[in-house]
């Protein structure tokens, strides 16, 4: 067994697997850890090859119409482009790869006899993006003389079972570890992202983005001592930079920024990423993959609570909102009415962004996918309170985050006096929920002008 040092664990994103020369070029910084982490054991979480998951859904949603043998050729030439291009062709890795492919052929043959996909098939489907990639890249580092042990997991990650977007089981999946610990400690490991398995053995998807919060499940399976998560971004901005001008790259953000930025809007951390890390304090580094490898350059996300000069970190947004509006001459009088909202909702398994009440409504915001399910829940409500029920899906949200914002003097004022001087109203405010953000609502076809000028007004004004 390899002297193990600790555990470091590093993601690489569809983004990195473009082309034969990104694989070279993931390689290379795998190298160069390895060089700079000395006696660390490596896990390495994959995400699928670009633009192959989209492939996988669109089978799926597809499965009666396409020549399902026609697209696994597709899917195989892909994959064995990169091992064809890598060194020399060999067979026997090539002849692996066609089975693991063609596994796939007698999941959709039995789709077509059911005339219809399960949850748990299209999971199964979907997840052999990041299979398939694992293998390659595995294969690859071997032919290198780097010793790495692929894993699957199948064995190693247990979710709740919601197919889609499953959470993983912290305690059990640690246990799992802690059974067998040395396993991890005698190679470094490969292993694919984006998905788990249940008690029952049904493969469930992590959700979109899933391979972040995979790695950091693992890093807190593994008590790791740091998380690296490789991006196309310099590190985590202060506003996208497709909409702001000007974006500043920050240093650090505590675990609950990011949760907050996750959450309502930006998509460079998985939503459910941060939790597993929060529970050990471990740190999580976002990257960029190009130049050199050094922690220095990467925006640290952990524990400590930094507060800037400007007390803001970040401006983020999100369309994906609904507002279901409950109208009562008595609402905001009469206890009890909105707890027995938000029971029957949770009961169907539905989460509620926030809400906003007054004394005569009762606004929920949930996500749009939601909609009809929440709005299918309220109607069945028998609460004589509730005169009528209506939604809106043509308002998006904005949210300010930084630690010492709610009692920091003018931040307030910058922020909708530069919505007032672009002429955006503001429908709801949600402030104080949480000590390092504030929420609002504008209409979505001025979301992202109201993010350009509050970030400008924050950020690049005196």
């Amino acid at each position: 067994m390899r002297e193990n040092e600790g555990f470091v664990v590093v993601k690489f994103g569809g983004s990195n697997f473009k082309s034969p020369e990104g694989y070279e070029d993931v390689i290379a910084k795998i190298n160069e850890i390895l060089r700079s982490e000395k006696g660390k054991t490596l896990v390495v979480v994959v995400s699928a090859a670009y633009g192959i998951t989209d492939k996988l859904i669109g089978a799926v949603n597809n499965f009666k119409s396409i020549d399902i043998h026609n697209f696994l050729r597709e899917i195989y030439n892909l994959h064995a482009s990169i091992l064809e291009s890598n060194d020399s062709t060999n067979l026997t890795e090539l002849s692996e790869l066609e089975s693991k492919v063609f596994e796939l052929e007698k999941v959709f043959d039995a789709l077509k006899l059911l005339g219809k996909v399960p949850d748990f098939a299209r999971d199964l489907i979907v997840s052999y993006g990041e299979r398939l990639n694992a293998f390659v890249l595995h294969t690859l580092l071997r032919r290198r003389g780097l010793s790495f042990e692929l894993r699957r997991p199948e064995e190693w990650i247990i979710t709740d079972g919601k197919f889609g977007n499953a959470s993983v089981l912290l305690e059990s999946t640690k246990e799992l570890f802690e059974k067998r610990p040395n396993e991890w400690k005698s190679n470094h490991s490969i292993i694919p992202g984006f998905y788990g398995a249940s008690k029952e053995r049904d493969i469930t998807l992590l959700g979109r983005g899933g391979s972040d919060y995979t790695a950091t499940v693992l890093a807190y399976a593994l008590n790791a001592e740091y998380v690296v998560l490789f991006k196309d971004v310099n590190g985590f901005l202060s506003g996208d930079p497709k909409i702001v001008e000007n974006p500043v790259l920050l240093e650090k953000l505590s675990y609950d920024e990011i949760e907050e930025l996750s959450y309502f809007g930006a998509k460079i951390v998985h939503p459910n990423a941060v939790d597993p890390l929060k529970n050990r304090s471990i740190p999580l580094y976002v990257c960029s993959f190009s130049g050199n490898f050094s922690l220095e350059n990467c925006t640290e996300i952990s524990a400590e609570k930094h507060r800037t000069e400007k007390c803001v970190k970040s401006v983020s947004f999100t369309e994906d909102i609904a507002i279901v509006q409950f109208f009562g001459a008595n609402l905001g009088r009469v206890p009890g009415v909105l707890g027995e909202i938000a029971k029957s909702i949770a009961q169907a398994g539905l989460n509620i962004k926030f809400v906003v009440t007054s004394q005569t409504a009762i606004n929920l915001i949930v996500s749009k996918k939601d909609l009809p399910e929440v709005l299918r829940v309220s109607e069945m409500l028998r609460l004589k309170e509730i005169e009528d029920i209506s939604y809106r899906t043509d308002k998006a949200l904005v949210a300010v985050v930084g630690y010492g914002l709610l009692d920091t003097h003018g931040i307030a004022a910058k922020v909708f006096g530069a919505l007032a001087k672009s002429e955006i109203n503001v429908d709801m405010i949600s402030a104080g929920a949480s000590e390092v953000s504030m929420y609002f609502l504008v209409d979505s076809q001025n979301v992202k002008m109201a993010v350009k000028q509050v970030h400008k007004a924050l950020f690049e004004e005196a």
